[in-house]
């Protein structure tokens, strides 16, 4: 038996997202749903269905027009839709996204996302948007949290998120709170609230060595191989970008991932470890058929802590808890 896939019903309200200049004009309103959904990648096992409610500029969307898209949403949920995505202009989205919440009381997961840049525009950031409102519509968390906004890869709850920059794809946050979570690699990340859901781990007699190696610009081999020697019991590498090295050091981290514990992470500071996007030698992909461990969601200190707690519960240890 093979599950039944989810339905998401994508709602239409005009926007830039739904735009297209048109003879040195401008852009102006031409796409509804159907042409919407139609630029961009549908997730597996999700069915997405579409309706128009009002294409307008968001500037002239009014508070009857939130309390329609309320009714809409109500009647959708009872229809069996399981998660509502709602296109909407940038200029007032925010203030949608938070009206709404205060109109609506239902239990599927309500995403309302847009566009920075119209849709025949270069960089254009609509489908993207809409992809990952419609892989967080259809997350299970999502129920978690009320009307949500997605948008540049970020997850922000509804009645927190404000506009911030006129122009830049990345326009919206959620500051000083921060977003719940993020889309990285086509995965729904609800980070905010596993933060605190940390193993309970104690500490022995003896504190492991677990030291931190700075990749960069020609990371030698050979300075590798000196964390062969047998006092040290793990190591954290602080890798380059999404957390890689080059060709040369991630065969001689495969030497040393057959002795001890070796897991990457990210020196960048924003964003999790990478896993599944770069299969060249020394990506992510290829450090994990290496046997190197994902560091996940931890800055070096954090995961070189948990190493050092990890290994004092004399567990093998075939991943971080992420």
């Amino acid at each position: 038996m093979t599950d039944q896939p989810v339905r998401i019903l994508v709602i239409a309200m005009g926007g830039t997202i739904a735009m297209r200049q048109r003879d040195g004009w401008g852009s102006i309103l031409e796409d509804g749903a159907d042409e919407l959904i139609a630029s961009t990648v549908l997730p597996a096992g999700v069915v997405v269905e579409q309706q128009d409610l009002t294409l307008k500029p968001s500037a002239s969307v009014t508070l009857t027009d939130v309390a329609a898209l309320c009714r809409t949403i109500e009647r959708s949920e009872a229809e069996g839709i399981a998660g509502i995505v709602v296109t909407h202009g940038t200029d007032t989205l925010e203030e949608t996204a938070f009206a709404l919440g205060l109109m609506w009381r239902g239990k599927i997961p309500v995403v309302v996302t847009g566009a920075m840049r119209s849709a025949d525009r270069i960089g254009a950031d609509g489908p993207a948007n809409l992809a990952n409102a419609i892989l967080v519509a259809s997350h299970a968390q999502a129920r978690r949290y009320g009307v949500l906004v997605v948008f540049g890869d970020e997850i922000h709850a509804g009645p927190l998120v404000r506009k911030v920059h006129s122009g830049r794809p990345h326009a919206f946050s959620s500051e000083p709170y921060g977003p719940l979570g993020h889309v990285t690699e086509d995965v729904v990340r609800f980070e905010m609230a596993s933060l605190l859901e940390l193993p309970h781990l104690t500490l022995g007699d003896r504190i492991p060595v677990v030291p931190i190696l700075q990749a960069g610009l020609d990371l030698e081999p050979e300075a590798i191989r000196l964390f062969e020697a047998p006092e040290i019991d793990a190591i954290v590498i602080s890798g380059v970008g999404g957390g890689h090295v080059s060709a040369r050091a991630a065969q001689a981290l495969e030497r040393l991932a057959r002795l001890k514990p070796v897991v990457m992470t990210s020196r960048v500071g924003m964003g999790p470890t990478l896993k599944n996007t770069y299969a060249y030698e020394g990506g992510d992909i290829d450090l994990g058929k290496r046997g190197i461990l994902n560091g996940g969601r931890w800055r070096p200190t954090q995961a070189r802590i948990l190493l050092q707690l990890l290994i004092r519960q004399g567990k093998r240890l075939e991943r971080l808890p992420v």
